[in-house]
């Protein structure tokens, strides 16, 4: 599992790719921890590469929107293949995020 995160003013791009399983959960989350710090600031969360999401890489989603939403902050979620998509339907996350 590769997570990239890219900063500039403003904006937040989290790239994954590979699987988010429970094994790689607490990696993930560690690299994610930074960007609850952030105020105002549009975060794309690219998943146009990610193969598989746990229901513990779930959790970092909605903890990520829960930490951020307050801080004016908005998660937008890309590149859903139809697989995760259908996990994100089954799990209601379709309409906690926004996806483009």
């Amino acid at each position: 599992m590769k997570t990239t995160i890219e900063t500039t003013e403003g904006k937040a791009l989290v790239i994954f790719e590979g699987v988010l399983d429970s094994y790689m959960a607490e990696e993930v989350g560690e690299k994610l921890e930074p960007l609850n710090e952030l105020e105002d600031t549009e975060i794309t969360l690219d998943c146009t590469k990610l193969e598989y999401i746990a229901s513990s890489g779930l959790r970092l989603f909605l903890l990520l929107l829960r930490n951020t939403k307050a801080r004016g902050c908005q998660i937008f979620i890309k590149g859903a293949a139809a697989e995760l998509m259908e996990i994100f339907k089954a799990t209601g996350f379709d309409r906690c995020f926004q996806f483009i």
